[in-house]
């Protein structure tokens, strides 16, 4: 069964196949590119809804998060209208000494001047919490009594308390004292049961926050008693007008025990916890947004601390309901593109495979002609292009096949004439060196022999030196030779310069390699020192000198002939290197030939990367570098043709 389900499910890829293969690569790539263009506008388009999604949320979280901080700021701005009025007693000189001497007079309140002054401080009061409407309570306790808000015809308003000595023991009256006169404002249950409208009421105050002050002398910072002002909570009714509150949020304000106001109230949206669960954490980040999980709903929550109290705005938001209808156009922004997702790979399979299987084939005989199997050709199997393609290859196959022959053996001959060639430029610098030097000795000679009268036994030396120079040069052919040969043959051309001088050029060794063991050009050392004398010591005062020196380093051989003599100009050596540089000489100046062509013999022969390199300095001398491959045996350097193309000939491997 599974063969079978395999069979056809290869018997239907197979037509599948031949069907797309009926029509031109240009519908099926436009087919392709169609659906790659489809693709990709539903993917930007659901990207868009998935960023807008996103940005949504944050400009949700950022509006709810100024929400809350215009609301805090607002909730400042009432508070600190209540401290300033708090201030106001501080600056009144006649309430600090009424405060001062009731404090003295407190064994007899029934004096007339405690009455004077008990009066005074409770109309204070008054009319201070008359500027104020929301004001429910304003009173002054201090550590003997309290004072009480009292109209000018002496009837008491606001509230009084009842517990005195509890009091004392509560926050209310011992944390104003810490803060050493900074106001505190306090919004715990305790309000209740600790502010009464008169004695014989059974319940508090509600629906209050309490500010509370420390009253201090302004010199010596004694204290004198604690301010205390009951606000109604309506005073903080507006702080959400012109927020922009909406149908999926709700604001409040929170303290310690939980929630304190709620501001229009929306049944959707989510309701204040009944735990006052974060209230602490909250209370310590000071501002935020978390989400969250209140009554089963998702909710996004906007917090913000009022700095200096236990209050904080919150604004609640169900982030169901705000993203209701983007998550509607989600689902079905994916359940459209699962389903063109589904269709596009199951199109661009076939299509695909239509097109990369004949182009495969097409490579794999492509490297197997390559690899040189040019029997190799492509089987055709279809009308399209790909068909064209393999049909051309094939011809070009064939013709190639025919090409290569006439190809080959003209590379043959074109390898027998380039060989030729570098022989015959090797023959002709070699011819050209001889008759230079030749040239040189016989004026030597020629200039001895005039300044010589009877010079017989002199004239003799010389010739015999010569003779033996010239031995030396026509025993070597055009083979290299060692070192050592090539360094007597210097020291025998030193001898015979040396004849013309009346002063002897001194030619030193440093020689830190076996000489015998190494081969070099004929004719190299020579030039050389036929140039230093030359050109550097003109008429070879004392003092000449030309030293020698060879090493071995990196797998080369390195040879310096240095000179003590006049040096050149830098724009001299460079000319002169720049001169070297090139393989073919193309100056007719006859100055520093010899050394040119003992250049180009070690170019033509060894490469381009080995030959000579001069530094030099007026007044300082001059150094000729020498830089040869390492040989261990004597080399023709003349290339025999025949030789060169046994070795290209080779074999066919077709």
């Amino acid at each position: 069964m599974q063969e079978t389900r395999r069979r056809n499910s290869s018997y239907i890829s197979t037509q599948i196949q031949k069907f797309l293969r009926k029509t031109s690569i240009f519908r099926r790539l436009t087919i392709s590119f169609l659906l790659l263009i489809a693709l990709s506008a539903a993917f930007i388009t659901f990207f868009c809804i998935f960023r807008y999604s996103d940005l949504l949320q944050k400009k949700i979280e950022h509006t709810v998060s100024l929400m809350v901080q215009n609301a805090a700021l607002k909730t400042q701005d009432v508070m600190q209208e209540y401290e300033e009025l708090t201030v106001s007693f501080y600056g009144d000189s006649h309430l600090i000494r009424a405060l001062q001497e009731n404090a003295s007079l407190k064994e007899t309140p029934d004096s007339p001047l405690y009455q004077k002054n008990k009066s005074y401080i409770e109309k204070r009061l008054y009319h201070a919490s008359y500027e104020k409407r929301n004001i429910l309570n304003m009173q002054l306790v201090t550590p003997y009594c309290q004072y009480y808000m009292m109209e000018e015809n002496g009837y008491r308003r606001g509230g009084c308390i009842r517990n005195l000595e509890e009091f004392y023991k509560s926050d209310f009256y011992l944390l104003p004292q810490e803060k050493k006169g900074y106001p505190i404002w306090i919004e715990t249950e305790k309000q209740s049961s600790t502010f009464y409208q008169s004695e014989q009421n059974v319940y508090g105050f509600g629906n209050l926050i309490t500010l509370c002050v420390g009253i201090y002398t302004p010199v010596d910072r004694e204290f004198l008693g604690v301010l205390i002002v009951n606000i109604n909570l309506e005073a903080f009714s507006d702080i959400w007008d012109g927020s922009g509150s909406s149908k999926e949020g709700n604001a409040f304000l929170s303290g310690r025990d939980g929630l304190l106001m709620s501001y229009s109230p929306n049944m959707q949206a989510p309701s204040f916890p009944k735990s006052n669960a974060g209230y602490e954490q909250m209370l310590k980040n000071g501002k935020g947004i978390v989400e969250n999980t209140v009554n089963g709903q998702p909710v996004l929550t906007a917090y913000q601390r009022i700095p200096s109290t236990n209050l904080i705005t919150t604004y609640m938001v169900n982030e169901r309901l705000a993203f209701d209808s983007i998550y509607q156009l989600r689902n079905l922004c994916l359940l459209i593109l699962a389903f063109v997702m589904g269709a596009c790979v199951f199109i661009a399979y076939f299509v695909t495979r239509s097109i990369s299987q004949p182009v495969e084939q097409l490579i794999s005989v492509m490297q197997k002609v390559g690899n040189g199997q040019w029997t190799e050709r492509y089987l055709n199997s279809g009308n399209d292009e790909i068909t064209i393609l393999g049909d051309c290859f094939n011809e070009m196959a064939d013709k190639t096949n025919k090409l290569i022959e006439q190809v080959y053996l003209s590379e043959i001959r074109r390898q027998q004439i380039s060989l030729s060639w570098k022989n015959a430029q090797l023959d002709a610098l070699l011819m050209q060196i001889n008759p230079h030097f030749l040239y040189n000795t016989l004026d030597i000679i020629r200039w001895e022999a005039m300044y010589e009268a009877n010079g017989e036994s002199r004239v003799t030396h010389m010739i015999e030196a010569f003779s033996r120079l010239c031995r030396m040069g026509i025993h070597s052919g055009s083979n290299t030779i060692t070192l050592a040969e090539g360094i007597r043959h210097g020291e025998t051309y030193m001898e015979v310069i040396n004849f013309r001088h009346q002063y002897k050029i001194e030619l030193e060794k440093e020689l830190s390699i076996d000489t015998e063991k190494v081969y070099v050009p004929q004719f190299m050392l020579q030039p050389l020192l036929e140039n230093a004398v030359t050109h550097a010591f003109g008429d070879a005062s004392k003092g000449y000198r030309i030293l020698l020196k060879s090493w071995i380093e990196k797998e080369q051989l390195y040879i310096t002939v240095t000179d003590n003599g006049k040096g050149m100009l830098p724009e001299e050596c460079e000319k002169l290197n720049a001169r070297l540089r090139e393989l073919e000489d193309s100056k007719n100046s006859s100055e520093s030939i010899g050394m040119v062509n003992v250049n180009q013999r070690i170019r033509l022969f060894y490469g381009s990367q080995y030959g000579l390199y001069i530094k030099s300095s007026p007044d300082a001398g001059t150094q000729i570098t020498i830089i040869l491959p390492v040989r261990n045996i004597s080399e023709d350097m003349k290339m025999e043709v025949e030789d060169t193309k046994n070795g290209l000939s080779g074999t066919d491997y077709r």
